[in-house]
């Protein structure tokens, strides 16, 4: 008897610890995709893609655009309620004639989305209605890791190279709040995969 019980004590933890292998190196992986430098040349074929959600994201994509990192700026999951007039306004330009001209070439956005699986499904839409297959993908550091989960479930055809918004205390895990933010964002990864796990391919 005692001997099963060794047995069964001896399977249970090594259950335990390939279970915690597995979340730490997955953790590991994670938090190296947050700290990711932004080391991607300029590429005027490239489409900039900005899911809202975070601070600076818009404005992010839209220096990026300035500088010729891509030829067009698509913005995904406005709020409802927001305006064309709101967007141009958070760009804060100073000449309103050359934002709204810009808006109408090379700016545009969809309502849609509600989280990260619709932001990736909406994109995916208009990048094939308007034959583009190649994006600098614009989101924070920690949500930067489940979006581009869900662009390689939701559009797999889609070439896609990440942007990181930096922001203040970002990845500093002794603030709290980003601390807290960071594991929030690594549980919904987490449920995420399991998600799809289920689901199947």
């Amino acid at each position: 008897m005692k001997t099963k019980k060794i047995k069964s004590l001896k399977i249970k933890w090594i259950f335990i610890s390939i279970i915690s292998l597995i979340f730490i190196s997955d953790f590991l992986l994670f938090t190296s995709i947050m700290n990711n430098s932004n080391s991607v040349p300029q590429n005027i074929n490239k489409v900039i893609i900005v899911l809202t959600g975070g601070p600076n994201r818009i404005k992010e994509g839209y220096e990026l655009l300035k500088k010729d990192y891509g030829k067009k700026l698509f913005i995904s999951g406005v709020n409802p309620i927001v305006k064309k007039s709101d967007l141009i306004n958070i760009l804060n330009l100073n000449n309103t004639v050359n934002k709204i001209s810009f808006f109408e070439c090379c700016i545009f956005y969809e309502k849609k989305s509600y989280n990260t699986q619709t932001n990736a499904i909406e994109t995916m839409k208009w990048l094939n209605q308007n034959k583009y297959n190649d994006i600098l993908l614009v989101t924070s550091s920690e949500h930067m890791p489940r979006s581009l989960f869900e662009f390689k479930k939701n559009a797999p055809d889609i070439k896609v190279q990440p942007w990181i918004v930096i922001n203040d205390s970002d990845n500093n895990l002794f603030d709290y709040k980003n601390a807290k933010k960071i594991i929030i964002e690594y549980v919904k990864l987490v449920l995420t995969k399991i998600k799809y796990l289920f689901k199947g391919p």
